[in-house]
């Protein structure tokens, strides 16, 4: 029986062993359906939409990329910039110390230029606004005026003394103790004292002479209102020293060669001429041949013919306005009237000041 009911036991599929596994799936399927986010997808717009985010943050990213590197490219051209400025700023400054060092220079300058010029002033008192001294100036009867003035100082060796002796004894002494000779003191006084009442509005040369004639102005006409010229000039004719003959001829000629023509000339000397100029005349006399190549001590009545051919040569044509200021000298008597007579063919003043003027 037992075998029998054996063989026909058949196959059910509802087991209890079935149903587990069956179970257990359909707990695994549920599981991961509930894991899942079932029936969230994305849809195309939205892709299309995040694509399209993407893309212009990329842009962004590259514009960004791109103001960067302009931004590195402007600082880099700024630093460049600021490194030039920093040269010129330091240029700048290397010039302001040199322009400040050149005034302080120009201040001290100024201040000595100012210095001597009150030491000048101070040694030639200004007479014409004193009244004693002014009254002094119109009894010499000298008065400085003219648009184009020519001073003339005489340089040679006589201007050392008013004896001849003396003047021997001090041309070979150095030329230190020609500078201190008490007459050559009293001729530079007087240029000084010449120069300070130039006109307003005038102009001016100073010339001294020997042998030969020296401007010291180059031949050129300065304003005398230019006080640094007018001292520098002055400085220039006083420094120089007495020695040598007398040519006033070439003097007088100089002053005829300036343009435009002087319309005053004052003399600063003590006597007559001892030189000439050479002509080729065939009428001058034997004796004016002579006296113009002496072989000795020229005498009295040499210079005189001397004196006589250079006004003539001076005079003729255009008339100039000269005067005189005579220092004394011995052995030369006819020197006044010579001046003197100068001084009235031509408009002018002849005087012999007293030992204590200017």
């Amino acid at each position: 029986m037992s075998k029998k009911n054996s063989v026909y036991r058949s196959f059910n599929p509802f087991s209890l062993s079935f149903l587990d596994i069956m179970s257990c799936g359909l707990g695994a399927v549920i599981l991961i359906f509930l894991i899942l986010r079932h029936g969230e997808s994305i849809s195309p717009n939205a892709t299309k939409l995040l694509e399209k985010d993407i893309e212009n943050i990329e842009l962004a990213i590259e514009n960004i990329s791109n103001e960067i590197s302009t931004a590195k490219n402007e600082i880099v051209s700024l630093q460049s910039r600021i490194f030039n400025k920093d040269k010129d700023i330091e240029s700048a400054r290397i010039n302001l110390r040199i322009q400040e060092e050149l005034r302080n220079k120009l201040f001290a300058g100024n201040k000595n230029l100012i210095k001597s010029i009150d030491e000048i002033k101070k040694s030639t008192p200004d007479i014409v606004d004193k009244s004693s001294d002014g009254q002094r100036q119109y009894l010499t009867g000298l008065k400085i005026e003219g648009k184009r003035i020519v001073y003339l100082l005489d340089n040679s060796a006589s201007m050392l003394d008013e004896n001849t002796q003396i003047i021997i004894r001090l041309s070979i002494r150095p030329k230190e103790e020609k500078t201190k000779a008490k007459k050559w003191i009293r001729a530079k006084e007087t240029l000084k004292w010449l120069s300070a009442r130039l006109p307003k509005n005038s102009e001016f040369t100073i010339m001294t002479y020997n042998e030969d004639v020296k401007s010291h102005t180059n031949n050129s006409w300065l304003d005398s209102g230019d006080s640094l010229s007018v001292f520098n000039t002055l400085e220039s004719a006083i420094s120089e020293i007495p020695e040598k003959g007398t040519n006033l001829e070439r003097a007088l000629l100089a002053t005829k060669k300036m343009f435009p023509l002087p319309d005053a000339v004052y003399i600063i000397t003590d006597g007559l001429p001892t030189l000439g100029e050479p002509l080729k005349k065939v009428n001058l006399s034997r004796q004016i041949r002579r006296c113009l190549k002496p072989a000795g001590k020229i005498s009295s009545e040499c210079r005189h013919l001397i004196f006589q051919k250079a006004k003539d040569r001076y005079l003729s044509g255009i008339k100039i306005k000269t005067s005189t200021i005579l220092l004394p000298l011995q052995g030369d008597p006819r020197a006044a009237s010579d001046y003197w007579n100068l001084a009235l063919q031509s408009g002018g003043t002849t005087i012999s000041p007293s030992r204590d003027w200017p």
